[in-house]
């Protein structure tokens, strides 16, 4: 007679049952939740003009605990290199508490790119238009906003779905654009030079609010859509409604072919700005007075509309369950993934009240309304170390607040925390610089076109000079940026200021036809290395970065050009 063992996992929320010798998992729907509703309290200033800093006992926390962090996390580090913050910002009651920087190269008050942080911002833009009535509601058929484009139409569902459906990410679209597609159907999209059709033109799996499916698409589609609603695009719609009001004036963001903003991510903003917009939300959006944002919108779009961790399935490109994927998607969701018990417009929330704006390699934007908390977190981490944030918030940060009241002050530990503030110095000491191999001097000056590769690089050049201790590499990028940069030569590390901000970069020869490049984009969310193969007129390139290893190819296109 066969036996079944039903053993009960409340800590992640399923059933397995152990029938005939085989494993079977059954889900146990997530709980039903409401958002924290208890009332903001607001702060006695408005960090228009930039956070007032705060000793954290006179916010009610203990110095000596938040002390514990940058030990912690430099622990971690050493050991896995997939744990990689470059900071961590702490509000309190509208006051900076705590703020630690811990990469060489990410220095202060610098911009920093926030990826899918953007996809909340989207959210709040989305709202806003709504409030000022450019949008009718979140039941509007997105099609509607698009009329020349409705021929690319090829399943009438499509016409059906809606701005909710967008923001909740249930469009039943199959876009395959995500971390666990390995962004496939992002890469597609965007070596076309029309989203909007592209998207439209897709096929559908599964009615519209059916199924959790989450989508760099449906943002994208959300940015065009306030720039059709309101004739103005979407970053102008943003400064004026939302950046300027918050005293935000430090903001880049990237373009579609067809001039609209990017609204799933590559948005760059300062982390006492991301803390600024965490501070609207945990006020209602109320700024200085003026309601930025309705309070009903922000309640709407941090209550669950779905709920990830009953939404696992993950589909491949015929439309059938990839049952491999499956399985890590839902531990993803039930064991490591953070803020993944319900998902608002464009928020992931967790059933405590707490919620948050998460963005690859560790981005985010953390608001606990119950403890009048806000957490900015940027990195360039990779793994399990995106979800690292998380960690520090429920081991460090939320045992630290003790009171609601002043705490008696101390003012040793606090000289501490601001030494452990940061960033460390970049140890940037000169090597012995090596002479250069002779195939250098073949390939200095020579551009090599490149076959079509996820990010559109092309056009990669080199030139090496005997008497510099560096080179200059330059390339086209989403093939309209051109990037120019200094490549180390003797160990350190050369900046170079562009118009995308700026850089700092080595390299060396490995081998006498092989280059290898790392360089960091400033403030950006990964380190990348180029390993560069010369053969003949052929180059072979491999690219390692936050979203995996690609390699491709090239071919000689013009020869010894100067610099």
């Amino acid at each position: 007679m066969k036996k079944a063992l039903v053993i009960f996992m409340s800590i992640v929320g399923m059933i397995i049952i152990i029938y005939g010798g085989l494993w079977i998992w059954v889900l146990v729907p997530s709980p039903q939740f409401e958002p924290y509703s208890g009332e903001p309290v607001p702060p006695d200033y408005w960090p228009t003009e930039g956070f007032r800093i705060s000793m954290p006992e006179e916010q009610g926390m203990d110095s000596e605990k938040l002390l514990e962090i940058p030990g912690y996390y430099a622990g971690k580090h050493k050991k896995n290199a997939e744990y990689s913050i470059d900071s961590i910002t702490i509000y309190r009651n509208g006051y900076q508490v705590a703020d630690f920087y811990f990469d060489p190269l990410f220095p202060r008050d610098t911009p920093h790119i926030i990826n899918s942080n953007t996809k909340s911002i989207i959210s709040m833009l989305i709202g806003i238009a709504i409030d000022k009535d450019y949008i009718s509601g979140v039941g509007e058929s997105f099609v509607g906003f698009f009329p020349d484009k409705k021929e690319a139409v090829k399943d009438k569902r499509m016409m059906s779905i809606t701005i909710k459906d967008l923001l909740s990410m249930q469009t039943g679209i199959r876009s395959r654009d995500g971390a666990m597609y390995r962004w496939e159907g992002n890469f597609d999209m965007q070596h076309t030079d029309d989203w909007v059709s592209y998207i439209m033109g897709l096929p559908i799996d599964a009615d519209r609010g059916e199924r959790f499916d989450y989508s760099n698409m449906s943002s994208f589609l959300l940015s065009a859509i306030i720039e059709e609603a309101t004739g103005m695009d979407t970053l102008d719609f943003a400064r004026i409604n939302l950046f300027e009001p918050l005293g935000i004036d430090n903001v880049r963001w990237e373009w579609s072919p067809k001039g609209y903003a990017v609204g799933f991510a590559r948005m760059w903003l300062k982390p006492e700005d991301m803390g600024k917009l965490g501070l609207l939300y945990l006020q209602h959006g109320i700024w200085d007075g003026e309601q930025i944002i309705s309070e009903s919108w922000i309640i709407d779009s941090i209550t669950p509309h779905a709920y990830p961790k009953n939404y696992v399935k993950i589909l491949d490109e015929f439309g059938e369950v990839d049952k491999e994927l499956t399985t890590i998607n839902w531990q993803a969701a039930n064991i490591v993934r953070s803020f993944s018990d319900g998902y608002g417009y464009q928020w992931w929330l967790d059933k405590d009240g707490s919620y948050s704006a998460v963005g690859v390699g560790g981005q985010h934007i953390m608001v606990v309304p119950k403890e009048n908390l806000v957490v900015v977190v940027t990195s360039s981490s990779s793994g399990l170390g995106v979800f690292f944030p998380r960690k520090i918030l429920d081991k460090f940060i939320l045992p630290s607040i003790k009171s609601d009241q002043i705490l008696p002050a101390k003012h040793d530990v606090y000289d501490n925390l601001l030494a452990e503030a940061g960033p460390p110095e970049l140890i940037n000491i000169p090597g012995q610089l090596s002479e250069l191999p002779e195939k250098a001097l073949k390939i200095s000056g020579v551009t090599f076109k490149l076959e079509k590769n996820n990010f559109n690089y092309s056009d990669f050049k080199l030139n090496f000079d005997s008497n510099l201790n560096y080179a200059t590499f330059s390339y086209t990028a989403k093939e309209s940026d051109k990037v120019q940069i200094k490549i180390g030569l003797d160990g350190r590390y050369q900046y170079s200021d562009t118009e995308l901000g700026q850089f700092a970069a080595r390299g060396s020869w490995t081998t006498p036809n092989k280059f290898e490049i790392e360089y960091q984009h400033i403030g950006y969310s990964s380190s990348t290395r180029f390993i560069l193969i010369y053969e003949g007129e052929n180059i072979t390139v491999e690219e390692i970065g936050i979203v995996g290893t690609y390699t491709y190819s090239g071919i000689m296109k013009v020869q010894h050009e100067n610099s």
